[in-house]
């Protein structure tokens, strides 16, 4: 029997992962879980799983002893880790747990692109890291399918909810429409920015840090029905793809399992989608936060986490109508424009960055756009 533990157990990921585990008790044993501060649905899960070790951001028992995110992460006992939560919150959790020989599966990209540096560091030859993210488990998994040279990396977008919508169109879009992606079950913050497409952006700079791939040579493409993530084109012009249904419990099962078997039953893929997918030119210049997206963030460094605090905050702004739907890659680019690069040599400097631009956005907005 395998000891997990979820950082983030009250979001979509960590929800679907504890859903697989419930279809599995007696493959795996849940030790630790964290939230923020949906302490409601934390006691139902504390309870149903008999769990030892928790943390939330607000106090919701008296008598709870709750541990701290590093301590659940690097319990003696636990097997594996999944980290699935928003901004930095897990990121020393994260390089913590590595240094403890954990397999840490992690849906955090913010994380990933700013203290990939660190994570790589903390590892020893224990531990691991598996990305729980569609696109790059799908690039990870076509790359060792074949020993032949890579040429190209293919990641495919769903085009967001407001693929078909003119620009003229944006300006009113709502929060909640903007967090009802078409074809994926996820939280609020990666919902829209899959709608503005930075959530691509990242992928993109994820598999040139993961990967070691040239960002020249990662393509985005557009596939409505999201049934395909990935392609590789290798020199020989052949080209292979991933496709399934768009199901995170694919993935996340993979990492439970170490791709051995899937801990759920298959929704299979629609013969249509499986005889002639169907795919669009992703031209970027229809969606500026992309391109601002790239970028900065093919710069590194403290811009990287520049961009990923700016972009948090402006998402933050948009969800508490502070701001409109297309003052997002305004608020982000201006924000990016005004960063004097700084020296990344610890964790407490990437806090530092990251912080310090969370806030700057707050007040230009409110000395702009109030």
């Amino acid at each position: 029997m395998k000891n997990i533990s979820i950082l983030g157990s009250t979001g979509s990921i960590g929800t679907q992962t504890l859903e697989l585990v419930d279809q599995n008790k007696s493959e795996y044993n849940v030790l630790g879980l964290t939230c923020n501060k949906n302490i409601e649905l934390l006691s139902k899960q504390i309870k149903k799983f008999k769990v030892s070790q928790f943390h939330s951001n607000i106090k919701f028992d008296s008598s709870a002893q709750l541990e701290s995110p590093i301590d659940i992460a690097t319990n003696e006992k636990l097997d594996k880790l999944v980290v699935s939560t928003e901004g930095l919150h897990s990121l020393e959790p994260t390089l913590m747990a590595l240094e403890s020989s954990k397999e840490v599966g992690i849906a955090n990209k913010e994380s990933i692109l700013c203290g990939y540096e660190f994570m790589k560091n903390s590892m020893n030859d224990n531990s691991k890291l598996i990305p729980l993210d569609s696109e790059p488990v799908s690039v990870k998994n076509l790359l060792i399918k074949s020993n032949k040279q890579v040429n190209k990396i293919i990641i495919t977008a769903s085009g967001g909810p407001f693929r078909n919508k003119k620009s003229t169109e944006l300006s009113n879009i709502t929060p909640d429409e903007a967090a009802n992606h078409p074809t994926w079950r996820m939280g609020k913050k990666i919902s829209v920015d899959s709608a503005t497409l930075m959530n691509k952006a990242f992928e993109v700079l994820e598999c040139n840090l993961l990967f070691e791939f040239p960002l020249n040579k990662i393509d985005v493409i557009i596939n409505p029905s999201s049934s395909i993530h990935a392609l590789v084109e290798y020199n020989d012009g052949s080209i292979l793809a991933s496709q399934y249904e768009p199901d995170m419990k694919i993935p996340i099962s993979e990492f439970l399992t170490n791709n051995i078997s899937p801990l759920s039953d298959h929704i299979y893929l629609n013969k249509k989608d499986l005889i002639k997918p169907k795919f669009e030119i992703f031209n970027s210049s229809n969606y500026p936060t992309y391109e601002i997206g790239l970028h900065y963030g093919k710069r590194r460094g403290s811009w990287i986490i520049a961009l990923c605090a700016a972009d948090q905050a402006a998402i933050d702004l948009f969800l508490d109508y502070k701001i409109r739907f297309p003052d997002i890659p305004k608020v982000i680019e201006i924000v990016l424009s005004n960063h004097i690069e700084s020296k990344v040599t610890n964790i407490t400097d990437v806090y530092r960055i990251y912080n310090s631009t969370i806030q700057e956005t707050y007040k230009l907005t409110e000395n702009k756009w109030n």
